[in-house]
């Protein structure tokens, strides 16, 4: 039977007990404890954990929203919330949670980002060696860019033209993805970029990794997400032009290195591969995620149009 007394922890009692029980990764921590600080704590920390009702949890996400916070930001708060309640409710402090049939902002979803080819090939012409290897992998993969610096040389099949995703890159160096996760796949090779990598490894170590600095003095090291994108990236991307439609030399869009993953996607899409294809080789965890690249599918349109041509009767203007 549970104690009616149960609930008379607070809030933050109740959260400090939580959070020391969870098992996530260190960077999901990090963000999960600047999302507490700054949005759940400042409204509940003291209250009693038997005190809050739905509607207060209502009430808290519409201030949140007065606020400007964004959309995002308050999904994630209450997830959090939510979760804090569940374990609360799961431990018999209280008998029923009171995060349910919550109205929360709608989250805008903000199309893919991509390269076209000649803007692509604009970029790769601009990339000092070996980073063309890298970022022609990158484009041909849809690898996240922890996964193209967390690359082994023997996850490379080269028999058989494939490669395996398992290692990623972190801020804390390099960690097997679980077994279970999408994330660890395998991924085909075209044949132009197995060459490329060849050429690239043909020296390497069994169990080397294949992108590392190439700095005199610092050779070797795993590569750093951001030193990367501040030396590599973005000057091949400010020195990237490309020709428009009309003939004019336009810069490459200012797009970060996470837009070759949607490259991948979006080329493959358009080539007419099935968005579950595409789910499994870029390993999203939800089709959610993939199906951002549907408005890109050949038919994407073709029964609407179809609808539209089998009218009868169409409606007109005069010339």
């Amino acid at each position: 039977m549970r104690d009616p007394r149960a609930g008379e922890i607070t809030f933050r009692e109740w959260h400090d007990r939580w959070w020391d029980a969870r098992i996530v990764e260190p960077r999901t921590l990090r963000g999960d404890a600047s999302t507490i600080k700054n949005h759940v704590m400042p409204h509940w920390a003291d209250w009693e954990m038997r005190a809050v009702t739905r509607m207060d949890v209502q009430s808290w996400i519409r201030s949140l929203v007065e606020k400007g916070v964004g959309a995002a930001a308050i999904k994630r708060a209450y997830n959090l919330t939510s979760s804090i309640m569940r374990a609360a409710v799961d431990d018999d402090v209280i008998a029923l949670s009171p995060c349910r049939r919550i109205d929360l902002p709608q989250i805008a979803v903000k199309p893919p980002q991509w390269f076209t080819t000649d803007q692509a090939q604009s970029i790769l012409d601009e990339l000092p060696a070996p980073w063309k290897t890298m970022c022609l992998l990158g484009v041909y993969t849809g690898l996240r860019w922890g996964e193209l610096s967390g690359l082994h040389r023997h996850r490379i099949d080269q028999r058989r033209s494939r490669l395996f995703v398992v290692e990623v890159n972190t801020k804390r160096g390099i960690k097997e993805y679980p077994k279970s996760s999408r994330s660890r796949r395998e991924v085909p090779l075209p044949a132009h970029v197995l060459e490329a990598l060849e050429r690239h490894i043909y020296r390497f170590d069994r169990n080397a990794v294949v992108f590392t600095t190439v700095t005199k003095g610092r050779f070797g090291r795993l590569l750093d997400d951001g030193n990367w994108r501040r030396q590599t990236w973005w000057p091949a991307i400010e020195g990237a032009h490309y020709f428009d439609d009309d003939g004019e030399q336009q810069l490459v869009p200012h797009y970060p290195p996470h837009s070759m993953r949607h490259t991948c996607a979006s080329w493959l899409v358009e080539k007419g591969v099935s968005l579950y294809e595409v789910q499994h080789l870029l390993g999203h965890e939800s089709f959610q995620t993939t199906q951002r690249y549907a408005h890109l599918q050949p038919d994407a349109h073709k029964a609407v149009l179809g609808a539209w041509e089998r009218m009868e009767t169409p409606l007109t203007i005069a010339a």
